[in-house]
Parts: structure tokens; C-alpha cells; sequence
């Protein structure tokens, strides 16, 4: 591409904001729209411009294309001028509402995909759960609940394990899914026991699900390495603890099995004993019990043996309104 060419290519305030954009994320027509605040027709024939002039890739997934830009593919006049156009989008605050929609837009994209994702696996959660933790994860979390008759919220509870645990137990149970589907599973389980004492939720625990001081237990079983931000949403829960109330985290330790990334979306690969310390600790918890759930290898599908990381169950208390 002549520099001149490349120029008049990007003199185009529209083709600049979504060239910006597209350097930072893979986003389709619809997500462009939101984010910019353009009628799609327009952003298209936008698009269909930079193609051309092989600024941006084209990634088709199903009925859906996504754009973005691929660096190693510019043409020589603009990977000279890069630097610069790099440097007036990190320096134009003018851009900032763009940044704004642009985070809302992907926040939206996860919870989407994340749900679909959990309906998807609803049908056969307790097979695979089963398959990952036998039950060694269930006599952690009882020997860490003490008291009955007390009010208990799972988060993430999927079809309803800690349902199951606690059924008999507790004075009421809370059951928090962001899935329709995981949810409704759970309400069959608990119909089918006979539960009448559980109240379900269709949320998500980043969105603080819980009453301030409503829960004397809080459970959080295999959900944390979905999160972005785990260190977050265990403050935010704190705050539906009652003062001297138990939360009851467990996940995988520090592990490099990236098939659980690739087959069951984790977005981390387990957390070392001093990160769960630390964000505990800032949640205002005291860390009153960690167990070490060693791992194992099981047979996946396709008959390859993999490894399902050592886990741990870390049992966490909120300070009484005495202790301050």
C-alpha cells in the first residue's frame, strides 16, 4: 500500500475509531455498533474499506464474522506508521467513552458465552463432577460446616450438589446460578428430596447476589477460577456474611492442565495457597482450616489419560460484631 493511499485510508474519522478498536479486540459488526454508536451499514462499508486495503482480518465463526487487527500482516508502509497511530490513541482522551462501551460490550460477550457454556454442561455436570472429585469433595465440605439449622448460600451451585450435602441441615438454602439451565436442574434435585427450604437465584456472584448479612455460610465449590477478578468477588460476597459467619471456598491448586481452559472455560489455572491467603485476608476473613485434596488422573473421551489437579478446601470465618 502507497503511504498516500494509506493516508486517505485512515483520514476517515469512522475507519480511525474502528481501526483503534479493532487493534485492541476481536469484535464483530453488532459489538462495533454498540461500542461506537453507529448504525451497522455504516460500520460495514467501513470495514469492507480497511479489508480491502488489508488493514484488518476477517474470522468467520458459524453465522458470525469477527475483525480484528493481525499486526504481523501489515503491509510495510503501515507497520512504519504504527508506532504513531499507536501513540495518538493512547494519548486521546477523546476516545474514552469508546473504552467504556468497549469493556461493557465484552462484559456482556462473557456472561453470554459463559451461560450458553453452563447450559450446554448442565445435563451431564454430575457425571463429570463425579469423574473430577469422587466424593473427597463433599467430606471436606462437611467436615468444614459444623452447626445445623443455619442459613447457607452456594454459589455457582450448578445442578445442586451442596443442595444435596446440606439439604437436611440447614434452615434455608440459597442457591445462586448465573444458568437457567443449572438452576433448573437444581429445583428438580431439590423437588426431588423434598427440599422446601431452598430459594433460587438466577445470578451472577459478581454482582454481589446476597443481602448484606444474610448468609451463615456461604459456599463457593469449584466456581472461583471462572472469574475475572476472584480476589473481587470474595469481597463482595463477604459482605452477604453475617458477622462470625463460615465461607467455604474450594478450587484447584496452581496447576498447568490446559485442558481445563480449553474443555471447561477456567480462566485461571488454579491459585497457590498464598494468593487465596492474601485475598481472603483483604476480604476481612481469618483463614481457619486449608486442606489439600490430592489430584489424580482420569480417562477423558477420547481415551488419553489426563490429570485433575490437587484441589484444596480453605475454610474462611467474617470476625463477630465483638471482635470488631
Amino acid at each position: 500500500m502507497e503511504m498516500t493511499r494509506l493516508f486517505r485510508v485512515l483520514s476517515d474519522a469512522t475507519r480511525f475509531r474502528l481501526l483503534r478498536l479493532l487493534t485492541r479486540e476481536e469484535l464483530t459488526v453488532n459489538e462495533l455498533a454498540q461500542v461506537t454508536q453507529l448504525a451497522q451499514p455504516r460500520i460495514s462499508n467501513h470495514l469492507k474499506i480497511l479489508r480491502e486495503e488489508n488493514l484488518i482480518d476477517e474470522r468467520r465463526d458459524g453465522s458470525w464474522r469477527y475483525y480484528r487487527v493481525e499486526k504481523e500482516k501489515l503491509s510495510p508502509e503501515a507497520r512504519i506508521l504504527w508506532p504513531s497511530l499507536e501513540e495518538t490513541w493512547r494519548e486521546d482522551n477523546t476516545f474514552a467513552p469508546d473504552d467504556r462501551r468497549l469493556e461493557t460490550v465484552l462484559e456482556a460477550r462473557h456472561a453470554r458465552a459463559s451461560s450458553q457454556f453452563f447450559d450446554q454442561l448442565a445435563h451431564r455436570w454430575d457425571s463429570l463432577r463425579q469423574d473430577l472429585f469422587g466424593e473427597a469433595l463433599g467430606r471436606a465440605i462437611l467436615r468444614a460446616f459444623l452447626p445445623e439449622e443455619l442459613v447457607v448460600a452456594d454459589i455457582g451451585t450448578g445442578t445442586g450438589y451442596v443442595l444435596e450435602l446440606f439439604g437436611s441441615r440447614a434452615r434455608k438454602l440459597i442457591a445462586v446460578d448465573h444458568s437457567e439451565t443449572m438452576l433448573a436442574m437444581a429445583r428438580e434435585k431439590a423437588r426431588a428430596r423434598s427440599l422446601t427450604n431452598t430459594e433460587f437465584r438466577l445470578a451472577d456472584a459478581e454482582d454481589t447476589p446476597l443481602a448484606r448479612d444474610e448468609a451463615d455460610v456461604i459456599t463457593v465449590i469449584q466456581v472461583l477460577h471462572h472469574f475475572e477478578d476472584p480476589g473481587r468477588v470474595l469481597a463482595n460476597l463477604t459482605h452477604g456474611l453475617r458477622p462470625g459467619g463460615t465461607l467455604i471456598v474450594n478450587d484447584f491448586l496452581e496447576h498447568q492442565e490446559l485442558w481445563l481452559r480449553k474443555e471447561l472455560k477456567h480462566r485461571w489455572l488454579g491459585f497457590s495457597e498464598e494468593r487465596m491467603k492474601t485475598w481472603l485476608r483483604d476480604a476481612g476473613l481469618t483463614l481457619a482450616g486449608w486442606e489439600v485434596l490430592p489430584g489424580h488422573a482420569i480417562p477423558l473421551e477420547t481415551g488419553i489419560r489426563t490429570r485433575i489437579p490437587d484441589a484444596f478446601t480453605a475454610v474462611a470465618r467474617r470476625p463477630s460484631a465483638s471482635t470488631g
